[in-house]
């Protein structure tokens, strides 16, 4: 199996922007590739939503966020971008986390300068950690990989705690502890992402795009032209499920039927085809047991 680091790597060569749809289980990382998106990436945000219906406020755990990847990984052939939220604890803690991540195929892990308990970066409220401590569990992180091509991701969440200056010099300081990608998480507009940008013109920077969230939506192409690398569309699955479920749901309990919502989902045999089901039904006829008919 193509090592999924290395693909990651090849597709950061290509000149064109990484667009990343945000996956927080097997289906929607299953749609993802279905659709043609190169690679995915899974988000604490999404994650805590799913499993606990709880927002991002540190609740979950390494081991918790490591199976949600495992499953992501398992159900698609795309590279899968983790998040490691802080490392759950200390420069010990991240060098665990890289390891476990890695074992569940994690092709690039972000680990980010917040504060323990941590919460979503377009959350008030936030707390970061001194730099000094940060560029530890860089190096912690880096020193800790078994395969050489998993991409460390460092974040910082300074912009909203004390502002762009501190953001940008703490990503220099990363950039120089190992990382090998920045992502400056919450730019208040399109001016703050152009300097950012200029500070770092030979750098993979990631841009992060939510619906309703503190930094402004620009296209791929806007932000390609910026000079970022990658962006992210981290909750763009979550919002759209939410969204629509709520709405077949008030009809089915409105109506007593979804027959007015037809068009608007798929059917028993169209998912089915989508879910693979004619593969597994081949399988059953390949392994099935003939009673001993044909010895």
């Amino acid at each position: 199996m193509t090592d999924r680091a290395i693909k990651l790597r090849q597709l950061l060569k290509e000149p064109e922007i990484l667009v990343l749809p945000g996956v927080y289980d097997a289906l929607t990382g299953k749609i993802a590739e279905t659709v043609g998106f190169k690679a995915v990436v899974m988000g604490g945000y999404s994650i805590a939503a799913s499993r606990l219906a709880q927002p991002d406020v540190g609740y979950l755990s390494m081991t918790e966020m490591t199976e949600a990847v495992k499953v992501i990984q398992d159900a698609v052939t795309l590279p899968v971008v983790a998040d490691g939220d802080t490392g759950y604890g200390n420069a010990l803690s991240v060098r665990r986390t890289v390891r476990e991540y890695e074992k569940v195929g994690a092709a690039a892990i972000i680990f980010e300068d917040q504060v323990w308990p941590k919460r979503c970066g377009h959350m008030r409220g936030k707390e970061v950690i001194a730099p000094e401590e940060h560029e530890q569990k860089i190096r912690a992180a880096v020193e800790a990989k078994v395969n050489a091509e998993t991409l460390i991701v460092a974040r910082t969440d300074a912009r909203s705690v004390l502002g762009l200056d501190a953001a940008i010099e703490r990503g220099k300081r990363y950039l120089a502890a190992g990382a090998e990608a920045l992502f400056i998480e919450a730019p208040q507009d399109e001016r703050e992402l152009e300097i950012i940008s200029k500070a770092f013109p030979d750098t993979i920077l990631i841009a992060n795009m939510i619906e309703g969230g503190r930094t402004p939506c620009l296209t791929a192409r806007q932000l390609e032209e910026l000079g970022f690398k990658i962006v992210f569309w981290p909750c763009t699955a979550l919002y759209s499920v939410v969204h629509c479920l709520t709405s077949v749901f008030k009809e089915l309990r409105d109506t007593g039927t979804t027959q007015g919502y037809g068009g608007r989902m798929l059917t028993f045999s169209e998912f089915n085809r989508f879910i693979g089901l004619e593969q597994f039904q081949e399988l059953e006829q390949k392994y099935k047991y003939d009673g001993g008919k044909n010895k």
